[in-house]
């Protein structure tokens, strides 16, 4: 049973740039369905996510903050036009609702809608001043070749903000383009001293210090970057230069080897992102980047595709099954469990989900839920070999 004062206290927790501003009295139920939508959306079940917010627009159709939650969950499945539609009825219910105008600018700039964009953000900035805002702003100006803009804007959120990384990061780009690579360097060095785990900022700070002349102190930077991102083809290709640079041949080699390789995956996932993005609607275009992101190794990425694509066709069990196998890699144990739970419910006699169920209850140190799972795919297909070998590894 869910508490209904934690439910309403829990909407006047930050969400995405939602708030409670507005002093409004919220029935509980709705308060309610609102939190469970927002799970639902963190936990990407998108669809469950705007079932359960259009019965909270049946019973309170004014409440803003379930038009808020609905513009996120379209963007997230690339359905724009859909979100802007939302985020215009939470500014209809409250003209200022904080993040409204800003998501809205941030949908433009992704559909490539520049003067639209700065014209958004500069309405989000006129009543809820912010360093992220201004960042956007600058964003926008940068792509449209307005330099001086971009960096007063830049400079404008770093001082709102002195600790926004973003902003110090922005301003190295600019410098970077314009040729002054010390410049560049001092801002970059600001960015990635305030977010030093950020691999964005570390690969674009060891391509600076490659450019400047300085290859051994990138190697560092661009190691970190390859580390963690196998799939990188430009930390692995500026890897090879940097060793190439300082003699060290065999390791140069290796690294632009391991980039040519990655360099046809890297296109084919673009092209399959830009086709997703233009026909939000093709379920098979999302397999297809999930896959292609999947093969690389970006697997969250992947993750976030599938689950778009499963927003489209909502029981395929197979596209299910590889949302909770990436989640088991990724990690993330118990969103595993709520995925397999999910798809034996509708359909229990799938041996494979039985047995991956138990994998994970497993490798999670749930030997007696394991059990259960294996048994309970036994009774479906009671000669499966690979069931009897986990329950004797078990029994011994």
């Amino acid at each position: 049973m869910i508490n209904k004062q934690l439910v309403v206290a829990s909407l006047c927790l930050s969400f995405i740039f939602s708030s409670c501003q507005k002093k409004l009295e919220i029935d509980p139920g709705v308060a309610a369905l609102i939190f469970q939508a927002e799970s639902a959306y963190r936990s990407g079940y998108y669809n469950t996510a705007l079932t359960l917010s259009d019965s909270a627009i049946t019973i309170s159709p004014n409440v803003a903050d379930i038009y808020f939650l609905r513009g996120r969950v379209f963007t997230k499945l690339a359905r724009l036009e859909k979100a802007e539609t939302s985020y215009l009825r939470v500014l209809q219910l409250e003209p200022n609702y904080q993040g409204a105008w800003f998501n809205i600018g941030t949908n433009s700039l992704r559909q490539d809608k520049l003067p639209a964009a700065i014209s958004y953000y500069k309405k989000e900035q006129q009543t809820h001043p912010a360093a992220a805002t201004m960042v956007q702003i600058g964003k926008v100006y940068a792509n449209m070749g307005k330099v001086d803009s971009a960096t007063y804007a830049y400079e404008k959120a770093i001082e709102i903000d002195t600790k926004n990384a973003s902003a110090y990061m922005r301003l190295g780009h600019l410098y970077k383009d314009s040729g002054d690579i010390t410049k560049a360097i001092k801002y970059t060095t600001s960015g990635v001293n305030l977010d030093p785990e950020n691999l964005d900022y570390k690969y674009f700070m060891g391509s600076l210090l490659l450019l400047n002349g300085e290859p051994k102190a990138s190697i560092p930077f661009f190691r970190s970057v390859t580390n963690k991102r196998a799939w990188h083809y430009w930390a692995h290709h500026n890897l090879g230069q940097a060793y190439f640079r300082i003699g060290s041949t065999a390791e140069g080699q290796r690294f632009m080897d391991k980039a040519k390789e990655l360099q046809k995956g890297i296109q084919e996932v673009e092209n399959w992102r830009n086709l997703a993005n233009m026909n939000p609607d093709q379920f098979m275009l999302w397999v297809n980047l999930g896959n292609s992101l999947n093969n690389m190794g970006r697997m969250e990425e992947a993750k976030d595709a599938f689950l778009v694509a499963l927003s489209l066709k909502p029981m395929n069990f197979a596209l299910q099954n590889n949302i909770a196998n990436l989640c088991l890699m990724i990690g993330d144990t118990n969103q595993a469990i709520v995925r397999y739970e999910a798809i034996l419910s509708m359909d229990p006699e799938l041996v494979d989900i039985w047995l991956n169920l138990g994998v994970v209850y497993a490798s999670s140190g749930q030997v007696t839920e394991a059990r259960q799972a294996w048994e309970k795919g036994l009774e479906f297909d009671s000669n499966n070999q690979t069931l009897k070998g986990y329950l004797e590894t078990l029994n011994q």
